[in-house]
């Protein structure tokens, strides 16, 4: 009786407990804009930030007046936000989830707008009017600085996002998604046959940032 009771609590609890979902009202990486540090060279500056999936760029709360603005991307070099460490990689904002040698593992999350805003109503309408006028606001897309506190008394009133996440290497300069095929394109002739070699003694996830973080050692 007592093990019926305590399953039927726990399972309350999980209903009272949802994950996050990133929304058209909330379109960020992270369910709170959380404290962080930007480092440019030797400076470096704290504040609020979280990664907007509109471009994957980084916002940040100014305390002074509670708004939102865009941190430049020439601005950066990384930015750590709750442990979490970020750079700019191919024009993005991408979070470091591998690191050797002072080459990256690269995890690419961004949402896909286009899913919710398609023409498949009657006559080649949206089949979802009210996420296209989301979608097309100022504040959706990080411009007219949005206040901090408007945001939040909609966070939960958008329409969900569906979020899917890429990784890529960043091999010195080069950004490369984190395909074999890929790979052996960006590769020099004299190391192509090497690296054959390499994924036969290693076998690679390549959905696994543990598992991308070993194909670093080849570019040792």
């Amino acid at each position: 009786m007592k093990k019926h009771v305590l399953l039927m609590m726990m399972s309350i609890v999980a209903l009272g407990v949802s994950a996050f979902t990133p929304n058209t009202k909330w379109p960020y990486l992270m369910e709170n804009f959380q404290e962080g540090t930007l480092y440019r060279g030797k400076d470096y500056s704290v504040a609020q930030f979280n990664v907007h999936f509109m471009g994957n760029v980084l916002h940040y709360i100014n305390p002074k007046d509670d708004k939102i603005y865009e941190a430049r991307h020439n601005d950066m070099d990384s930015v750590v936000i709750g442990g979490r460490k970020f750079v700019v990689a191919d024009k993005h904002v991408m979070e470091v989830v591998g690191e050797q040698g002072g080459n990256l593992v690269l995890q690419h999350d961004c949402a896909d707008f286009n899913r919710i805003t398609q023409p498949t109503g009657a006559y080649g309408s949206s089949a979802n009017s009210s996420a296209t006028r989301q979608l097309s606001s100022l504040d959706l897309a990080g411009m007219n600085n949005p206040k901090h506190g408007l945001l939040l008394q909609e966070k939960n009133d958008g329409n969900e996002l569906y979020v899917r996440s890429r990784f890529y290497l960043k091999v010195g300069d080069t950004v490369v998604e984190a395909d074999k095929k890929d790979i052996e394109k960006m590769l020099p002739a004299d190391k192509k046959e090497a690296w054959k070699q390499f994924l036969k003694k290693n076998k690679i996830k390549w959905k696994n940032a543990e598992s991308l973080t070993k194909v670093l050692d080849f570019f040792k």
